[in-house]
């Protein structure tokens, strides 16, 4: 073997991964995980551009009409959106075509009753937003007139749709403090931003936090319970003592976590390559059956776009989410290591597991419910604590909820908290490998980590 700590490390990191290669466990869920997501989304583009080709093309039109009854003047030379805005209302409602026209100093009753008189009592196409001030900032309250061709629930979600235009305009020109919340009441009820009752937005609210935590869970109990079981093991072998005069403690157990964290990366990759690989084909597949099939892969992120802002689901945040995810998997590994590193006797070795299982499973309750219950004070904690925020901050980078600056001043955290969590195993474990006394007491550990 190598005389080096580096070459020591990687022959233990070849070997563990030489190992783990051998699980059916690990080969089954990788291939058939990987086909799900191939067939999986193929069989689905596949259906729904059938279902395209014998649906008519959408032809509902809609005209919004923005009355501007705040104090909000337009800043000299600026001119607010309108074509996104447009564009917004018409992914998010599916409609053929939509407008939006700005009026400084409206009278929403004098417009609404405009548009009804030129009607002469046929159906009507337009609506209207009214921008106003509020106790609590500004509102934006949509009016729909009796007799609009547009449903309560398509006005309501038209407003939703230029939310994050308008909001960004009215930060320009006033104090953000007092743009910070904006309403939109229609009829009888009142959404506030964020918390509409469109698919996409709680799909983004509830589902995608949710997915990506439980993905965090898994992964970590899965192969941190499995680094943990193989350091325990391995300690408490009769075979220790000689094999420790090949291989340093530390590279016993830096290997062994960092061959656990990559093979965990490279299955996340292989099912990652599979969903893009089953949507590119799938892709191919769907406009050989229907040349004007429309993309609902795309339209689902365009319409978090829409809801969310332009940042969501592009390849900076998408890249940074995986950055923070893996790191948090490191973490956990690193913890994972300090389990088994504890262990004494054989029958301990479910006590190595209670020390990743009880963490992993506070920090994904506690960053789920934060995200599910909107606490944004709550949220702001989980970010900037290492062990929390791969629960909460993989969901928000990728909906463009937390800025790329936010999102790099967390990755450099993690990667700090990162290699602290890595020495700190190894430390543990060299201190205590040959450990065969009484059960440990905190206090022993904390001599160890201190080289007493």
């Amino acid at each position: 073997m190598g005389g080096s700590f580096g070459g020591k490390t990687g022959h233990v990191f070849r070997f563990s991964c030489a190992q783990m290669l051998k699980k059916k466990g690990y080969l089954v869920s990788t291939i058939l995980i990987g086909l799900v997501l191939f067939v999986g989304i193929i069989a689905i583009m596949a259906i729904t551009s059938s279902k395209d080709k014998e649906k008519a093309a959408p032809t509902k039109v809609g005209t919004m009409i923005i009355c501007n009854e705040s104090d909000i003047k337009f800043a000299e030379g600026e001119e607010i959106d309108r074509t996104a805005m447009a564009e917004a209302i018409r992914i998010a409602c599916d409609c053929k075509s939509a407008s939006v026209e700005w009026k400084e100093e409206a009278v929403i009753a004098n417009e609404v009753k405009a548009v009804e008189d030129a009607s002469k009592g046929e159906k009507i196409d337009s609506f209207f937003a009214v921008l106003r001030n509020t106790d609590e900032g500004y509102g934006l309250f949509m009016v729909r007139p009796e007799r609009c061709t547009w449903s309560e629930g398509e006005v309501t979600e038209a407003g939703n749709a230029i939310i994050p235009e308008l909001k960004s305009y009215v930060e320009r020109n006033v104090d953000p403090m007092k743009a910070a919340v904006i309403r939109i009441p229609t009829s009888s009820t009142t959404l506030v931003v964020g918390e509409d009752t469109s698919v996409v937005a709680q799909l983004v609210k509830y589902i995608l936090p949710m997915i990506s935590g439980m993905l965090m869970y898994f992964m970590v109990l899965a192969y941190g319970q499995d680094i943990a079981r193989s350091v325990a093991a391995e300690k408490t072998s009769k075979l220790m003592e000689m094999l420790l005069s090949f291989v340093p403690p530390k590279a016993l157990i830096m290997g062994k976590i960092l061959a656990g964290f990559v093979m965990s990366v490279v299955q996340v990759m292989i099912w990652l390559v599979c969903g893009i690989g089953g949507y590119l084909v799938g892709g191919v597949i769907a406009r050989s059956i229907n040349p004007d099939y429309t993309d609902v892969i795309r339209k689902f992120f365009d319409m978090v776009r829409a809801v969310t802002g332009n940042s969501a689901m592009t390849i900076g945040p998408v890249i940074l989410a995986l950055v923070v995810l893996f790191l948090g998997l490191l973490i956990y590994y690193a913890i994972a290591g300090i389990g088994g590193s504890i262990v004494t006797k054989p029958e301990e070795i479910g006590s190595a597991n209670a020390v990743i299982t009880f963490p992993v499973l506070i920090f994904w309750l506690v960053g789920y419910f934060a995200a599910l219950n909107q606490n944004e004070g709550l949220l702001t904690v989980c970010r900037y604590i290492p062990f929390a925020a791969p629960f909460t901050v993989t969901a928000e980078i990728l909906v463009g909820k937390v800025s790329i600056t936010t999102a790099l001043i967390i990755v450099v955290e993690m990667y700090i908290c990162t290699m602290l969590m890595v020495w700190l195993a190894a430390k543990i474990y060299k201190g205590l490998v040959l450990y065969t006394g009484e059960k440990l007491s905190l206090r022993k550990v904390f001599g160890v980590i201190r080289g007493k």
